[in-house]
């Protein structure tokens, strides 16, 4: 028959089930299956399971051990807790293997701007040095803040407070921002004040010019103009 005695004895002895989703291979993490369990009854993270695994002995990798853990969910019908805390990359730096941040206090440059555009966590130390030392930061900030609040709030009064503000600004980058919008204000107020925009032509742009490539030396100006119409029929019908 060409199959192997060790082959046939896994299909004879083996849960019919998990054989037809998984195969015949066994997997490291296999004997880990009964306490796997019990951390998905106990409501554990996938994190904290895997390292809890590890502790036991597993010698895979990470990704093989998610997978796996991806696939007990798929059978129990269960999922495991979302990760409660996620480390930031400034302290992670701690962690890594010969990296700067195991003997020094430190923090990206990336870290920074992530704080400053989408509000992760800073350390209260963090916050207090780079502000001390770099007042710079902190105007910018209030500045991305100020202006988000202006398109939130759709208040075009706020929008000639900001840009008179920031016109005076010592930081060539905001002054040169807030002579700009001043430059062309009409369209900057119709943006703050309406919820319209140029997305609708800019899609339709991006559709013709992916079409034109795909078909380019390929048909004349009859079948592109068709090609145009049957999937703008196809999107609407």
């Amino acid at each position: 028959m060409g199959v192997g005695r060790n082959t046939i004895a896994k299909y004879r002895e083996g849960d019919p089930k998990e054989l037809s989703m998984y195969g015949i291979r066994q997997s490291k993490l296999d004997i880990f299956y009964d306490f796997i369990i019990q951390c998905l009854e106990s409501r554990w993270s996938k994190s904290k399971t895997i390292k809890e695994i590890y502790a036991k002995g597993y010698t895979g990798s990470k990704s093989n051990a998610f997978e796996y853990l991806c696939k007990v969910e798929q059978k129990e019908n269960k999922y495991f807790e979302a990760q409660p805390y996620i480390r930031t990359m400034t302290e992670g730096l701690k962690y890594r293997t010969g990296s700067i941040g195991k003997e020094k206090d430190y923090i990206t440059r990336e870290g920074i701007f992530r704080y400053m555009w989408m509000n992760t966590r800073l350390t209260v130390a963090h916050k207090n040095y780079i502000y001390d030392q770099y007042p710079a930061v902190w105007e910018l900030h209030c500045c991305i803040k100020e202006f988000r609040n202006i398109l939130k709030k759709r208040n075009v009064p706020l929008l000639y407070l900001f840009i008179e503000k920031y016109c005076k600004s010592e930081i060539k980058a905001l002054k040169s921002f807030a002579e700009g919008l001043k430059r062309d204000m009409d369209a900057v107020e119709n943006a703050v004040a309406y919820d319209y925009s140029n997305g609708f032509v800019e899609e339709t742009n991006s559709r013709l010019k992916m079409i034109k490539r795909t078909m380019y030396g390929r048909c004349r100006k009859q079948l592109l103009e068709a090609k145009l119409r049957y999937v703008g029929n196809y999107r609407n019908g």
